[in-house]
């Protein structure tokens, strides 16, 4: 349905359209979409953050696309945790819940959906090199703090951010991180036990079968600093980690999303003119919609309050607080303009996982089609009968 939705006093109010929007027949309704459908990139600061804008479509569109992004764009999880020693302190089923949350930088198209075997004591007949991805991690903590030369010969995995420094800059920010990350320095209590902490770099990925070959994207964690456990003197930590392909719809560590949200592109009108101290009132009661800017050729008149960007009103309606401004001041929404902020978890870009959720919903048209074309060529054939 089309229309306006409009800010009042009493709240938010739907105004429909006068004239119908539906059209006749399937064509000219698909031929309506093509031409008026537009799509914008608003901002993209970084590869795991979008915002963009749909105009012309409907919200079930808007709403299903949001949903696909959630719970149905394929990514690679950690599934199932062998545990072969673990004498800290954090319970067994509590690390392996961490394990599975720990975001994995691996590209799902290169693998298949796992289905379950019958079970053995390695795992399942169908366990596999192109359903499964294997990380080990053993981590122990000894008695005492690594020494200086120790610290000046760990090798330190840099981000990528920081690979393209010197060598004696990398020699120097290794032995910087890795001091920093020890239990030493003016923190330190006299005679504390030494406390290793494990972080998600501890996991490392051990090929099977021809991945190391046949992947063109290394596996690996997203982040190396996410903080695991810790462990004190003499504590160890040895497992082993299946990694396998799923959806948001089987659990929420394979959303590949940590925001996918929308709301409707607000519009902003102003019935006349404000100027001077009203200007002054508008653009603190609506701040970053509105700005001042010096008036020219109008008598009386030094300021006036200037729309700069409808896109970042939130439809407070704090300037009906105001009896000169909420006469003059009209807020609402376009029902039919979607304003859409995805921001991932690093699995996947923000732009892959549009593409991919477009792929699905497309899938799911497709799906829908031929099963509607089955029903009636069944009623068909019923009614021949």
């Amino acid at each position: 349905m089309s229309g306006m939705y409009v800010a009042k006093e009493s709240g938010i109010t739907f105004n429909p359209a006068l004239t119908p929007t539906t059209t006749p027949n399937k064509q000219a309704f698909v031929k309506a979409f093509k031409d008026n459908f537009t799509y914008e990139v608003m901002e993209h600061p970084n590869p795991h953050e979008l915002v963009f804008s749909l105009k012309n479509v409907d919200v079930s569109f808007a709403n299903a696309l949001r949903r696909v992004m959630i719970s149905e764009v394929p990514t690679v999880a950690i599934e199932i945790v062998y545990i072969d020693n673990n004498t800290s302190i954090t319970h067994d089923e509590v690390l392996s819940h961490r394990l599975g949350l720990i975001p994995l930088d691996v590209d799902p198209e290169e693998f298949e959906f796992y289905s379950k075997g019958a079970t053995t004591s390695i795992g399942d007949d169908n366990t596999n090199d192109h359903n499964t991805v294997v990380f080990k991690m053993d981590v122990y903590c000894p008695s005492r703090p690594p020494s200086n030369s120790e610290l000046d010969s760990t090798k330190i995995i840099l981000p990528p951010d920081l690979e393209s420094v010197s060598t004696s800059d990398s020699d120097a920010l290794a032995r910087d991180v890795a001091h920093k990350h020890t239990a030493r320095g003016k923190g330190e209590l006299p005679n504390r036990p030494y406390t290793k902490h494990v972080y998600s770099r501890d996991l490392i990925w051990c090929p099977e079968g021809d991945q190391e070959t046949r992947l063109k994207r290394k596996p690996k964690v997203v982040e190396g600093d996410i903080l695991i456990t810790k462990l004190r003197q003499n504590q160890r930590i040895t497992l082993t980690c299946h990694a396998r392909k799923s959806t948001g719809k089987d659990h929420a560590k394979y959303s590949p999303v940590a925001t996918a949200s929308y709301r409707m592109k607000p519009v902003v009108e102003l019935k006349e003119r404000v100027f001077d101290e009203d200007a002054d009132r508008l653009v603190v009661l609506e701040p970053g919609v509105f700005e001042i800017r010096e008036v020219k050729g109008v008598t009386g008149k030094k300021r006036e309050a200037v729309m700069v960007n409808e896109y970042v009103c939130t439809m407070s309606r704090n300037f009906m607080r105001d009896p000169y401004l909420k006469d003059v001041v009209v807020i609402s929404r376009d029902p039919n303009h979607f304003i859409f902020s995805v921001e991932t978890v690093g699995m996947l870009t923000a732009v892959e996982v549009l593409k991919k959720s477009l792929v699905v919903l497309r899938e799911k048209a497709e799906n829908l089609a031929k099963e509607i074309k089955a029903v009636k060529e069944g009623r068909e054939r019923g009614e021949s009968m």
